[in-house]
């Protein structure tokens, strides 16, 4: 039987919903053509409020047309006071919406699948080699959690990109820990490693009440390579590197995206643009998305010019009421308040919005045909 592996991503702030899209979109194209042997599910992990406040109907349509599967998740228990317990150290980093971050925890709740690829959404897969991730370490266990150096200090691994083995038990031992400890670095990055890196654990007592066979596996950094990069090997070896590179990671506060690297020449830069634009030219939402594409996190944008694509898409995501998105017990919903919270956002939208109209057999269907069954062209 196929191994079920799941490549997820996460939203926590609508200001990453360009990068979100636009992964999700290069994932579906790389998928198209590369020969993998497990059952690929592209699945978004979504904050509830965040998904229940501040998207539009027109956005929710979009991103149910490129993800499989989409995640309501919780937040953590007691993630507020673990906030406020990491913000010295966030603020060291001058990048307070990183405690959202720790959302990251929820992964291992994933037990429906049997691998999970985590990758941020503000990275860039380039060709279909980086699905070669999957078979570097095919004997993983669920004590071991496989990433990339951080160029940053690399006796630490970067949060980016992980694969990592669902299990509840896990779960609840690093959301315990998760409350109990303060992160090195205010965020993800820094209490992962305290987990699983033995390296950043000082803690008898934590190393390790779960199992002495906590591990982090190193991976090549071309599977995470950091932009921008700025070290003494960094021109050299990206010039070397280059043609194996698999995916480019985009740190920092400005994205591709963002107002401030509207000028920006970068190489990956440009190719992550040049990608985007794909993704909204496929569609025809180029003018539809312009606010978003440029960063703006209004919640109550009303756009009162939609493309036909649009309206026959939202038109379609209506008719004979299909089902909304599906909540899994199994999945991150573990207590009946959680799971009552989910049901209300599923069931109490307004009949309105777009439902899942774009949950095709993607055994059997094809990629670019589903989007533009999605978004028909005006002229069809």
């Amino acid at each position: 039987m196929a191994r079920k592996v799941a490549i997820c991503t996460l939203i926590y702030s609508r200001d990453y919903l360009p990068g979100a899209l636009t992964l999700a979109y290069q994932l579906q194209k790389l998928l198209k053509h590369a020969v993998v042997e497990y059952q690929i599910t592209v699945c978004l992990l979504i904050e509830s409020k965040l998904f229940r406040d501040e998207f539009s109907p027109q956005e929710i349509a979009l991103i149910r047309s490129l993800f499989k599967e989409i995640i309501i998740i919780e937040p953590l228990k007691d993630q507020e006071k673990s906030v406020e317990k990491n913000k010295a150290n966030l603020e060291l980093l001058k990048r307070p919406e990183l405690s959202h971050t720790l959302l990251k925890a929820r992964l291992w709740e994933l037990v429906q699948f049997d691998q999970v690829l985590f990758l941020d959404a503000d990275t860039l897969p380039l060709n279909k080699e980086f699905f070669r991730i999957l078979q570097l370490y095919p004997e993983q266990t669920r004590f071991q959690i496989a990433a990339v150096p951080d160029i940053g200090w690399p006796d630490m691994f970067n949060t980016g990109v992980l694969l990592l083995i669902p299990d509840l038990e896990m779960a609840r031992s690093l959301q315990n820990f998760l409350v109990k400890t303060v992160s090195i670095d205010g965020a993800d990055q820094g209490i992962f490693n305290q987990f699983f890196n033995p390296i950043c654990n000082y803690s008898k007592e934590v190393l390790h009440n779960v199992s002495p066979l906590m591990e982090w596996i190193r991976l090549p950094f071309i599977y995470n390579v950091t932009m921008p990069n700025y070290g003494y090997q960094s021109s050299p070896a990206m010039s070397f590197f280059q043609q194996h590179i698999k995916l480019i990671h985009f740190i920092g506060a400005f994205k591709p995206w963002s107002h401030t690297t509207s000028d920006y020449n970068d190489h990956y830069y440009q190719l992550w643009r040049s990608t985007q634009c794909g993704l909204y030219g496929e569609c025809h939402l180029s003018d539809y998305f312009t606010h978003l594409q440029l960063g703006n996190i209004e919640t109550d944008t009303n756009f009162h010019h939609e493309p036909p694509c649009l309206k026959n898409l939202l038109k379609h995501s209506t008719k004979g009421h299909q089902k909304q998105v599906e909540f899994d017990e199994t999945q991150v919903d573990q207590n009946a308040s959680q799971k009552s919270a989910a049901e209300k956002h599923d069931f109490e939208r307004p009949t309105s919005e777009p439902q899942s109209a774009f949950k095709f057999d993607w055994e059997t269907t094809d990629y670019l045909d589903r989007v533009q069954r999605a978004f028909p062209r005006p002229d069809t």
